[in-house]
């Protein structure tokens, strides 16, 4: 019996240029948006002469309209396509950008926010995200790894953007960042497809095989590529709609999860450099080079752990970085002074980062890939009260206690229930073997 002749497929598979563009954007997204906050945080306290929990609010708003656009968003996207999406996207940061360098007065700092949320809603990872969800399946997460490890690239260059802001002044850095956004952010996203298949081509680079449309053959294996290893003989992709999705227990755990795990971001990207600078006594530039190296260290952690995601339990894998990042928050509150800094990154800047990878590939595995960005923006939306109250509830505690700590403790202890939820995220069992809504199957 002959075997079915394989098309030949490119040497280097087009998803990982796809994740190489993505990376891209995500540095951009980190360097000025994401953690670029935290670096212009003091300078626009002072320039607006604000408290802290005002400007937290900044944050916590924009995030707010941010997780009610992402179910609109991940509609959009799955229906449209990601490209089309992220030059909307990038087009509005680069505007937003451009706004922000005009402001004066702190209801403006709130109006470019809510725009910078919106325009993050399509141009950032989000788009990406979709689009690597649907070209990658058996190698997603290490995929997922490669791509977010941009946003811990673009937090390493916080340094840069200090010395930009000492040197420039932090309206001329805002100007570099909205060009930013539109020279190098626009040929990136020419890049983005939204479907191997629109390509003639399979995900993971799985060769096509002649006479045989793509689909047909996705789950085919040629027999030089020898036997399928074990963790690959369950279905390879199980697919939910959105409604499907919101009855399973998995989603709400996971929801519950993400929402904790938020207000975790609301330290590692908005308060860690005005903590090291306000409490530990540095300067801008050395508390913006320390939260550098943090996101530095952070790289390898997206990297690792999203490989790993693809060969052992990954709901397992996502808990143990959720407790990691627990002591790495109680370590940070705790710390005396800038010597013990390096004890808290090397705890929390590794499972922080390996936790964003795993929490993409998770629902992908879960939910499939062709309503993922609905879903993921379903999930956005009720993440939304963590996200929210985040920046404002540690601003708060600033200001009424004169010290960060003991909101960094209380997002410490509210990470483990979040990890408990994540334990109690079992796979669902698929759609169409599913008995009442939300029951789930006893497999990790």
């Amino acid at each position: 019996m002959s075997t079915p002749r394989t098309l030949k497929v490119p040497r280097v598979f087009y998803g990982w240029w796809i994740v190489a563009a993505g990376l891209i954007i995500a540095i951009l997204q980190g360097a000025f948006y994401v953690y670029g906050f935290g670096v212009l945080y003091v300078p626009l306290l002072k320039a607006l002469g604000t408290t802290r929990a005002a400007l937290g609010g900044v944050i916590g708003l924009s995030r707010v309209e941010g997780g009610l656009i992402a179910p609109i968003a991940g509609w959009l996207i799955d229906r449209y396509g990601p490209r089309r999406l992220l030059f909307l996207g990038l087009t509005v940061m680069g505007l937003g950008f451009l706004a922000l360098s005009r402001i004066t007065a702190l209801w403006q700092l709130y109006a470019v926010f809510l725009f910078l949320a919106a325009g993050s809603s399509f141009g950032s990872l989000r788009p990406v995200q979709v689009s690597v969800a649907n070209w990658f399946i058996r190698k997603r997460s290490r995929a997922f790894g490669f791509l977010l490890a941009g946003f811990s690239i673009g937090g390493s260059l916080g340094w840069a953007l200090a010395w930009l802001i000492e040197t420039f002044g932090w309206r001329t850095s805002a100007v570099i960042g909205g060009l930013s956004f539109w020279i190098i952010g626009f040929p990136m996203a020419w890049v983005v497809r939204h479907r191997p298949e629109q390509m003639g081509l399979l995900p993971d680079g799985v060769p096509p095989i002649a006479g045989r449309s793509p689909v047909a053959s996705i789950d085919e294996r040629p027999e030089e590529q020898g036997p399928r290893p074990p963790q690959e003989k369950e279905p390879l992709e199980v697919e939910f709609t959105p409604r499907q999705a919101l009855r399973t227990r998995a989603f709400w755990m996971l929801a519950i999860a993400g929402g904790v795990w938020s207000a975790v971001v609301t330290v590692t990207t908005l308060y860690q450099i005005p903590f090291l600078k306000e409490e530990l006594g540095a300067s801008l530039v050395v508390a913006a080079t320390i939260a550098s190296i943090y996101s530095f260290v952070g790289i390898p952690g997206r990297i690792v752990f999203g490989w790993l995601g693809d060969l052992i339990n990954i709901r397992l894998l996502l808990v143990g970085t959720y407790l990691i990042q627990v002591l790495g928050l109680v370590t940070l509150s705790l710390i005396p002074n800038l010597g013990w800094a390096p004890l808290y990154i090397l705890l929390l800047a590794p499972a922080y980062g390996g936790s964003i990878p795993l929490r993409s590939a998770i629902l992908a595995q879960y939910y499939g890939r062709r309503n993922f960005g609905t879903i993921t923006g379903l999930l956005q939306v009720v993440d939304l009260p963590g996200a929210f109250a985040g920046p404002i509830f540690v601003g708060w505690v600033y200001d009424t206690f004169g010290s960060y700590r003991p909101g960094f403790q209380i997002i410490a202890f509210l990470l483990v229930i979040g990890a408990l939820a994540v334990l109690l995220a079992r796979r669902p069992k698929a759609p169409e073997t599913a008995g009442a809504a939300g029951s789930e199957s006893t497999t990790g």
